[in-house]
């Protein structure tokens, strides 16, 4: 994903971004996404606190699904970034929000 992203700032002004950028930016996300869900069934946390991650891994699960159509659709460099960026903080927000709820005041 690093090698991409030197791609993607060298092709910054294209109208598209090139096809094996996207994918491997994109794709990488999603892998990325698909390991945490992995990662977290794996913890002990998981037996305890389902109300948390359950939500999370389906969050994920579609995240990394909207990232593989945003690497087919292959907008300009910038797009594809900020959509990245964006994409990737959907599920650290859910659980930071879920976790800031369950907290007392």
């Amino acid at each position: 994903m690093g090698a991409a992203m030197v791609s993607l700032v060298d092709h910054a002004h294209d109208g598209r971004t090139p096809a094996a950028t996207s994918w491997v930016l994109c794709a990488g996300a999603a892998v990325v996404l698909g390991m945490t869900m992995l990662i977290s069934a794996c913890l002990p946390a998981l037996d305890r606190d389902r109300g948390l991650y359950r939500p999370l891994a389906r969050t994920c699960a579609a995240v990394a699904a909207a990232c593989l159509c945003l690497g087919a659709a292959r907008p300009a460099p910038l797009i594809l970034g900020l959509a990245l960026v964006l994409l990737l903080s959907l599920p650290w927000g859910l659980a930071v929000a879920r976790r800031l709820a369950e907290t007392p005041s």
